[in-house]
């Protein structure tokens, strides 16, 4: 019988541990999100960008973004996903960029110094979803 309880317990402990997430308002900022006054003059082929005004400084802002031939059903399930282990975002993994999948990513982006729902591709970098660049070594 107390071997019971004993596992018992440890599993309810286990649990707790599982289901703790960071959650929105514990989210702390490792890397930030490289933002440009105007988009770059001569672009790399085959990179995508994008501007939203920034209110703070009221003024456009650019920032890389995935092409949006990424962003196919798995790729946003796959991102709704790595929203959803950071706890921020609990709506359907349904490979649909909507509101709730929007808001997640603003929530994330905002912690990491742009506010959009937008995704950036440093977004997608960080959340492990598109492979940084190697570094030239020539």
């Amino acid at each position: 019988m107390i071997r019971i309880t004993a596992l018992i317990a440890a599993s309810a402990l286990f649990l707790t541990a599982c289901q703790t997430g960071t959650g929105a308002g514990t989210l702390a900022p490792t890397e930030t999100i490289a933002l440009h006054r105007t988009r770059p003059a001569d672009p790399p082929p085959d990179t995508c960008w994008a501007s939203q005004t920034a209110p703070q400084a009221d003024r456009n802002i650019w920032f890389e973004t995935p092409c949006p031939d990424a962003l196919d059903m798995d790729f946003i399930a796959t991102l709704q996903r790595a929203l959803k282990a950071r706890g921020l975002y609990d709506g359907e993994t349904d490979g649909t960029l909507g509101t709730d999948t929007r808001k997640a990513i603003q929530t994330y982006q905002a912690a990491h110094g742009l506010d959009s729902d937008v995704l950036a591709l440093d977004t997608a970098r960080q959340l492990g979803l598109i492979a940084y660049p190697r570094p030239d070594n020539t």
